[in-house]
Order: C-alpha cells, then sequence, then structure tokens
C-alpha cells in the first residue's frame, strides 16, 4: 500500500466502470497528453415539456419555507381542480410528497378548457417528475433521471494545510472528505495529527455528468500515513455469510468504532479542552469541551449511537443537544442554529442532529463540543473508544482475497495500457 501513498496528488487516473468493484477499462491521460477518443453514444429520451402550442397556459413557482405542496401549486396561480389532478398523478409516480424541499421549482401547464396538460417538478440536478401524455394521449406520472457514467478514480496527495483543503484545491468536492473521514476518521483525529507532508491515497467511485463531478459511489479503500498516525488503511467488505460490513484494517479489525473522533465535516479547532481566557469575559477558566469553527448552518452530526436526553435552549450553551450513550457517557452539541432531533428519540452514528449556529453566550458561529463521562467533562482523545466487532476467523480468508482483488485493480490503473480486470473474479 505504501506505494501509493508517495506519489503526488496531481496524478489522476480515471477508470470507467459500470459498478463499484468491476474492471479497469482506460484511463485519462496527463496533463497534455491527447485525449482518448470516445465512441458517440446514442441518444436517449429526455423529456420535455411542450413548447408553442396554442391555447397552453403555463404557471411557475417553488417549494417556500413551511408551505406544503398544494400550498405551493396554489400560490402560483394553479387551479385547484389542476392541482388535485397533478397530486393524483405523482402519486401513481410513488412522489414523496413530505419530502420537498425550499427552492425546489414546479411548472404546471394547463390547455384551453382548464385541463391538465403537462407538468415538471425538479427535486435536483439528476432527478425530476413528469406528467406527460404518452402515444395514447393519456396522462402518466413518472421520475426522470439524467444517466450519468462513473469511474474509478486513484487520488493521491500530501497534506500542506489539511487533507480538506488539499482534495479541494484538486477540484474534489466536500462529500468526499466527510466519505474519507468516516472511514479513517475513527483511528486519526483529522484536526490535530495531520503534519505537513503527511501523505493520503483512496480508491473511490466517482459519478459523473459529462465532465462536473455529481457525486461519489463506494470507497473502496482509503490510507493515510503520517507523523503522529503511521500507517492507516481500511479497505472496504462485505460478507453475507457473516454480515461483516464495512472498513476493515488489514488484520481484520473493524475500522468503525464507538466512537467518531469530530463531529461536522469541517476541521477546524478555534479553541482547545482545557484552561483559556474566555473571548467574553475575559476571565481565565476552564474550557470544558472543543470549539470547531464553521459557517453557520453546517450540519453536526452525532459521534456515536444514543439517545437524545436533551433538545432545546440551555441558558448560555443556546440551542443544544445532549446524547446519552452506553457507559454511562454524553456527548452535548451547543451553540446550534437549528435542531433537527427531539427528546427520547434514538440516533445511530454520524446522523446529523444540528446544524452549526451562534445562539446562546457565543462571538460568532461555532460548535462547542463535550465528551461527559460519569457526569465529568472529559477530554475527548481520553474516551474509551472500543472497536465494533472485527471480520471472523472463518471469514479471513475471503476479505484476504477481497484486499487482493482490491489492491490489483489499484495497481493496474498505474499504466496506460492493460487487460480489462474484474475484481469480482
Amino acid at each position: 500500500m505504501k506505494q501509493f501513498l508517495n506519489r503526488y496528488p496531481s496524478l489522476y487516473i480515471l477508470v470507467p466502470m459500470t459498478a463499484i468493484l468491476l474492471g479497469v477499462l482506460a484511463m485519462v491521460p496527463p496533463p497534455g497528453a491527447r485525449p482518448i477518443p470516445k465512441e458517440p453514444e446514442p441518444e436517449a429520451y429526455v423529456p420535455a415539456l411542450p413548447q408553442d402550442v396554442p391555447g397552453l397556459t403555463e404557471n411557475g413557482g417553488e417549494i417556500r419555507w413551511g408551505s406544503t405542496f398544494r400550498g405551493a401549486l396554489l400560490e402560483s396561480g394553479i387551479a385547484g381542480e389542476v392541482a388535485d389532478s397533478i397530486q393524483r398523478h405523482l402519486h401513481d409516480a410513488e412522489f414523496d410528497f413530505t419530502d420537498c424541499r425550499p427552492g425546489q421549482c414546479f411548472t404546471a401547464q394547463t390547455d384551453s378548457a382548464g385541463k391538465l396538460a403537462a407538468f415538471r417538478y425538479g427535486v435536483d440536478k439528476l432527478n425530476s417528475y413528469w406528467i406527460l401524455p404518452d402515444s395514447a394521449g393519456i396522462l402518466k406520472g413518472f421520475k426522470y433521471t439524467i444517466p450519468t457514467t462513473r469511474e474509478l478514480v486513484s487520488i493521491e496527495g500530501k497534506v500542506e494545510t489539511s487533507v480538506y483543503h488539499s482534495l479541494l484545491a484538486y477540484g474534489e468536492k466536500p462529500e468526499l472528505v466527510v466519505a474519507y473521514e468516516e472511514v479513517l476518521g475513527y483511528d486519526m483525529d483529522f484536526i490535530f495529527d495531520p503534519r505537513k507532508g503527511d501523505t493520503f491515497s483512496m480508491l473511490v467511485e466517482r459519478i459523473m455528468l459529462g465532465d462536473e463531478i455529481i457525486g461519489y459511489g463506494k470507497l473502496l479503500c482509503a490510507a493515510y500515513e503520517g507523523e503522529i498516525t503511521g500507517e492507516v488503511v481500511g479497505y472496504w467488505f462485505d460478507d453475507t455469510d457473516t454480515k461483516s460490513k464495512g472498513w476493515f484494517a488489514p488484520n481484520g479489525e473493524n475500522l468503525q468504532k464507538a466512537f467518531k473522533r469530530a463531529p461536522l465535516p469541517i476541521l477546524k479547532v478555534t479553541s482547545g479542552y482545557g484552561m483559556r481566557r474566555h473571548p467574553i469575559s475575559g476571565k481565565v477558566k476552564m474550557h470544558t469541551g472543543i470549539d470547531y469553527g464553521a459557517p453557520t448552518g453546517t450540519p453536526v452530526w452525532a459521534v456515536g449511537a444514543g439517545t437524545v436526553s436533551y433538545a432545546g435552549w440551555r441558558g448560555g450553551y443556546g440551542k443544544t443537544v445532549e446524547i446519552r450513550h452506553s457507559g454511562s457517557v454524553k456527548t452535548r452539541y451547543a451553540h446550534l442554529s437549528a435542531i433537527a432531533v427531539k427528546r427520547g428519540q434514538a440516533v445511530r452514528q454520524h446522523q446529523t442532529i444540528g446544524k452549526v449556529g451562534s445562539t446562546g453566550y457565543a462571538t460568532g458561529p461555532h460548535l462547542h463540543f463535550e465528551f461527559l463521562v460519569n457526569g465529568k467533562f472529559t477530554m475527548p482523545r481520553r474516551v474509551k473508544n472500543p472497536p465494533l466487532k472485527r471480520i471472523p476467523k472463518d471469514a479471513m480468508p475471503r476479505f484476504e482475497q477481497a484486499m487482493h482483488r482490491i489492491d490489483s485493480t489499484w495497481s493496474a490503473v498505474k499504466g496506460a495500457a492493460y487487460s480489462p480486470l474484474a475484481a469480482n473474479e
């Protein structure tokens, strides 16, 4: 694995794939090289609203904060009967009316008799819902997803300030940082551990819409080698026989542990645990947690599974969530701008529980995060963090085979010419 950690980040080798663990087919050439021509693809069906049809009237609008789907339709000038027709057709298309989000736009067309003729609702960049007439002229509701391509990407680099800033500088999206931290964020602290010159590496499926990165699929392997951490490696493994599923170290130990090291993806510490001069009062006093600087609205997640014991306003903490975990451990998340859970609610690890804010006694947007063990404030790094179930002994041969397939695929993308490699063979 180390041979992949010593390369500079400018080397990107892209390999189209039809599923997460399929063969390597081609690569993107280095800067200055001639691109490999692609075969033209057959034109696919793309739905569209009728244009320049006499008698059609068009009304458009968007979902606003606090509005219902039907309410938004009516506010845009769509008649009640037409709104009812839209809802019936979208119900047949399994549209989730409870999942409407502010900013999602829609357009309705009606004929000269005031009847629904066509409708479009945009969910996001890729997904939309339509109501259009079929070949017999009967209106049908359906979901449409713009086709994307998938490619297996090897990304390697050196840390300058942080992995987060390095990946963004390479043109990747914050979601990849979150995915990478999700794999290795139990064994290392991405705030305190990285040092300039440390190296990172990953093999991940990237989802593309033309030349634009839309998102990411499965992260097959993640590795980090640092001055503080040493070498940390995680492989994806999914074994149906033993129900071992997740990322595991080469020795079979589960990388996932009881608690994540950090409760949000933007890893900037503005104040650590210990004695400090308070920024507002000016008094020297104990700072019982860690302050993470992040923009208002940044998602905050639970570092471990548990039950919400408090959700609401708590004095100088402002909007606060407290979660009770096993082993007399409690975590506190303060100064939130929004709370996404309720008292008594069970939460899973990495579930979003609120958003960063500056409520309560705060000088600016940040998250104040605390660990309490048996009711006493505790430095987060000193909290016992046992790993979850490791791979059973009888499944280790299968895991070793999976590691070999991933390593072979990763090795294959180093070259420009090679035979297709089936990772599941």
